[in-house]
């Protein structure tokens, strides 16, 4: 009776085919969550916007004029005081509340008392994309 060589471990052909599989698949499976990663925050965002263009329309409602600020600081700040929203919301991308200042994922307000016109603008991760623009 023969006995085979007796197995112990892996070698190292196999160690390096299982490396060689994992790199390719997490060279697939990367770019991909990424990408869904940034298209829940633009989802967030969008939300983000509707949300405060219904409380800058309740604060018509209630007041008979728009907020006359220009800056989206102010606006959240107005909103929250009157209780439109429950709280100052945060950017997705920098985790801070939403300010003039971001470097992504910028909202801006401004208004044009003349004309009586407010236009809430979203912006991509790199603030050079529209994404949304909102107005009355």
């Amino acid at each position: 009776m023969i006995l085979g060589k007796l197995s112990l471990g892996f070698t190292v052909i196999e160690l390096m085919v299982v490396l060689i599989v994992s790199a390719i698949l997490s060279s697939i499976v990367i770019p991909n969550y990424t990408r869904l990663q940034t298209h829940a925050k633009y989802s967030h965002l969008k939300q983000t916007a509707y949300s405060i263009q219904m409380a800058v329309e309740t604060f018509f409602l209630y007041h008979g004029v728009y907020p006359n600020l220009n800056s989206i600081e102010q606006l959240l700040a107005l909103l929250n005081q009157e209780s439109l929203i429950k709280q100052i919301p945060k950017n997705p991308f920098t985790k801070e509340p939403f300010s003039s200042l971001d470097s992504s994922g910028k909202v801006t307000y401004v208004y044009d008392e003349s004309a009586q016109l407010y236009q809430l603008e979203v912006y991509d991760k790199s603030n050079e994309t529209v994404l949304l623009m909102l107005s009355n």
